[in-house]
């Protein structure tokens, strides 16, 4: 029960890494929002936690590259958990694969905004609740495209190594805040990304 009392939101909770790192949290005693683009896949997920001891267990759509969708998840989390302590940044995709002059460049585009953007909004919209409190903390995933060249994955590799550079930089700018800022980079896991 080391989150006891603590309140996390999770991003891409609706399967794989997301839905277990969900699952870890609610067993370890925190109260938690559970986001996805799916919103039944999600909803899925909530419904096999089993609160204990006045847990709470939300869940909601959102898409992270959208900043209204992702202010109308703060302001609901706010509302009915009364406050975030733990923000993981957990979605992402890989975006098109191929050669870059022949992929879809939307679709190229996307993944920037999902994989990066995803990421340094959701840290922006939590940021002046944990200042005010003093403390927090922010993981965000990052992945192969942060430490290696991935040819054929353009989008996901050029969207996670400005995401890792990111989490160092508001590391250090929300040190003197008590928020702690931490990239974790899990390594290829069987989930339906790696499919």
């Amino acid at each position: 029960m080391k989150l006891q009392g603590r309140t996390a939101l999770i991003t891409g909770a609706s399967q794989g890494l997301g839905a277990e790192i969900a699952a870890q949290f609610a067993a370890e005693g925190a109260s938690l929002m559970l986001c996805a683009r799916d919103e039944t896949a999600v909803e899925a997920v909530r419904a096999r936690l089993i609160p204990k001891d006045g847990q709470k267990f939300l869940a909601m759509r959102c898409d992270v590259g959208d900043p209204k969708s992702v202010d109308a998840l703060i302001a609901e989390s706010l509302k009915r958990l009364g406050r975030l302590d733990i923000l993981v940044n957990n979605a992402g995709i890989y975006g098109p694969m191929g050669a870059i002059e022949e992929v879809d460049w939307a679709e190229w585009v996307q993944a920037i905004n999902i994989n990066l953007m995803g990421t340094v909004y959701p840290c922006r919209a939590v940021v002046p609740g944990m200042k005010a409190r003093g403390k927090g903390k922010i993981i965000n995933l990052s992945g192969g495209g942060a430490t290696n060249p991935l040819p054929g994955i353009s989008a996901y590799a050029a969207s996670k190594a400005p995401s890792v550079r990111f989490t160092e930089t508001l590391a250090l700018e929300l040190k003197s805040f008590g928020i702690d800022v931490n990239a974790v980079a899990p390594g290829a896991l069987a989930t339906r990304m790696m499919d």
